[in-house]
């Protein structure tokens, strides 16, 4: 079955032409084509990973012939799936590969579909919503009803909140044939024993959370492992359903989910590709040892960017402080790296001074390019301890409101939907869209008292079925209403025409029998302001952009941008915070600088400091040929010489302010 054809010159070429003229005649490129067995691939970032995975594919597609078996991809991101589908979607063949018996999709749809999900509806326990921020608003509300709990809040709020709102099912959970009482629960650090007070009332909580059908994306994680302690031979079957496994973006996969693909795929015949950047890491492992996929000795490694020139490159390879690689350029764009330096008084200057360097370097272009401005920490406010300093991008510009939403009170109809219209504003997949819209209208069926056609749940999966049943018409008026309200109006974020819509959709669920509404679906059909909404329209609650002399310089993280080639980008100072205890926070260019710019005495970076270099490594890798910096002219006094020496431009909004 693992069988591809001999890599040849003429292949090779013929594979480049089928896809868009790529050259794959690299060893370490016709290395992986050629490969059939478990191996790990080191890629620097821009180095046509995805490209090669599509050739890989086109050229298995060619000899595939088995109905029953397939080839498993995974990713850790819809954006990196997303990415993996179109490639593969405009070649003739190699789009056979989407469909059954193979898989394409997320950790989590592959942990779910094969596993969680079956398992689940084998014990019998309902399911409403995977959804953490959904899963913490409910457990937040519903912790005052457990005394232990509430009175443990009063001594230490923050903590108590924390583990609600983290409750995540141990895999060693213990439960009969009937909805539990208690559940084990995952400990945390500083968190009660289960034989106290608090650590029962936990069990209770999270149980009472199953029985609601509310779960967390962790949940689906240990009911997998749960799965296969009880029935190893499932991984056998997955195994012989799946003899190639190819990983994308693996440094994005850690901890249990990570060592469950291990259990699964590592050993027992199944060839597991892992592919990714160990130094481009940004989700953290929180659990007391934490387990990374770390590239083997023998890995393929990919050191070519095609996507920047020589000058990023060199900035780029000073912070793989994960696993160091030397970054070598095969494009040799036109590259400018400026360095802007502000204080407090000039901070409200650096996207437009950056907005003037970019025009500078694209002179006709400039409108046309893709421009972006990030920092590590990006919806954060308020006044900082201490000596002034940048706390997040909203320093910089006080509008900008994160395209996520909040996640406080996200059990509400209001909440849900505002986080739609941000998502809507945007650009992001409707697919996205509507899996909120789906969740939100479920809830407000099932508060009504309707259920499924079967006497089941009303679920986001058969909610438009279950509603064209009992009215033809109504899928099409309730999604009507969205679109109209929320997507092109603004009743997500004003009171007054809020309560205009809510009254036209509970009116569709009016049973015309004089009952009156019941009092929780006036509840979860409150209006929600507050400072994350400000009555703001949703357009400008995004994330995407600041227009600033015709051009257009989209906002964001840099998770955001996470996968992303851009033209320009702009690295703004902010903090990297994990906690408030000493040594989990810093300032992350002050911080990283020093190494990036190859200082002597540069200090030896900590554990928030490699992860701050991690977050400047992601960012700097964006672009084709401008890079920007916005550092406090305090830092980057020490700094000034050797920037210039390496090419830096240097623009000081401070110099006699």
């Amino acid at each position: 079955m693992l069988e591809i054809a001999p890599i040849t010159p003429e292949l090779l070429a013929e594979l480049g032409a089928e896809l868009g003229g790529c050259d794959f005649t690299d060893k370490s490129r016709s290395d992986f084509l050629a490969s059939m067995a478990s191996c790990d691939v080191q890629a620097a970032p821009g180095n046509g990973k995805t490209t090669l995975l599509a050739a890989k594919l086109a050229l298995l597609s060619r000899s595939w012939d088995s109905r029953s078996q397939g080839v498993c991809i995974i990713s850790h991101t819809n954006a990196a799936r997303t990415e993996v589908e179109q490639q593969i979607s405009r070649h003739p063949t190699a789009s056979q590969l989407m469909a059954y018996p193979h898989f394409t999709g997320t950790v989590t749809a592959f942990v779910n579909q094969f596993l969680a999900l079956p398992y689940l509806h084998g014990l019998g326990w309902p399911i409403r919503r995977i959804d953490d921020d959904v899963f913490a608003a409910e457990a937040a509300r519903a912790l005052p009803h457990y005394w232990e709990l509430k009175a443990q809040a009063k001594k230490a709020p923050a903590m108590v909140d924390s583990w609600v709102r983290g409750l995540d099912l141990d895999v060693d959970f213990v439960t009969g044939s009937e909805l539990p009482k208690s559940l084990a629960v995952h400990r945390r650090k500083g968190q009660h024993g289960v034989d106290t007070g608090c650590g029962k009332a936990l069990a209770k909580l999270k149980a009472s959370m199953v029985r609601k059908g509310l779960y967390r994306y962790s949940d689906m994680t240990a009911l997998a492992l749960r799965a296969l302690k009880e029935n190893p031979k499932i991984a056998e079957r997955l195994r012989s359903r799946f003899p190639l496994v190819i990983l994308d973006e693996a440094q994005d996969t850690n901890g249990k989910q990570l060592n469950l693909l291990e259990h699964l795929f590592a050993e027992g015949g199944t060839a597991f590709q892992r592919l990714g950047d160990s130094n481009q890491t940004l989700y953290q492992d929180d659990a007391p040892v934490a387990s990374y996929w770390t590239p083997g000795a023998n890995c393929i490694p990919f050191d070519e960017s095609r996507r920047f020139g020589q000058p990023i490159a060199d900035f780029a390879s000073r912070l793989t402080t994960k696993l160091p690689q030397k970054i070598q350029s095969v494009d040799g764009k036109r590259t400018l790296m400026v360095v802007i330096v502000f204080d407090e008084k000039t901070i409200g200057g650096v996207l437009a001074a950056f907005s003037d360097e970019a025009r500078t370097h694209w002179p006709e272009t400039f409108s046309e390019k893709e421009i972006w401005a990030v920092a590590s920490r990006h919806n954060v406010t308020g006044r900082v301890k201490g000596p002034w300093h940048p706390k997040s991008l909203v320093d910089y510009y006080p509008a900008y409101r994160s395209e996520a939403g909040t996640a406080k009170e996200a059990n509400l109809l209001c909440r849900q939907l505002q986080k739609a219209a941000l998502l809507h504003a945007a650009a992001r997949p409707p697919s996205e869209i509507m899996d909120i819209f789906c969740g939100a209208i479920a809830d407000l069926s099932r508060l009504h008292g309707w259920t499924g056609s079967n006497g089941g749940p009303i679920t986001a999966r058969n909610l438009w079925v279950t509603l064209g049943r009992r009215e033809g018409e109504l899928p099409r008026k309730i999604r009507s209403l969205l679109h109209k309200h929320i997507l092109v109006g603004n009743a997500a974020w004003e009171e007054v025409a809020w309560k205009q819509f809510c009254g036209a959709l509970v009116a569709m669920f009016d049973s015309g029998d004089g009952q009156a509404v019941p009092g929780e679906v006036s509840d979860y059909c409150g209006f929600v302001g507050g400072k994350e909404a400000h009555g703001v329209e949703p357009a400008r609650q995004a994330t995407k952009q600041v227009t600033i002399s015709q051009a257009t310089i989209r906002l964001g993280s840099i998770h955001s941008v996470k996968g992303k080639t851009v033209d320009g980008i702009l690295v703004m100072e902010s903090e990297v915070w994990k906690g408030h205890a000493k040594g989990q926070s810093c300032l992350d260019l002050a911080t990283v600088l020093p190494t990036a710019f190859g200082a002597k005495g540069a200090v030896p970076l900590s554990e928030i400091g490699l992860s701050a270099a991690t977050n400047i490594f992601v960012a700097v890798t964006r672009p084709r040929e401008v890079l920007g910096l916005a550092l406090r002219k305090s830092e980057f006094v020490a700094l000034a010489d050797i920037a210039q020496e390496q090419g830096w431009k240097v623009v000081d909004l401070a110099k006699g302010a």
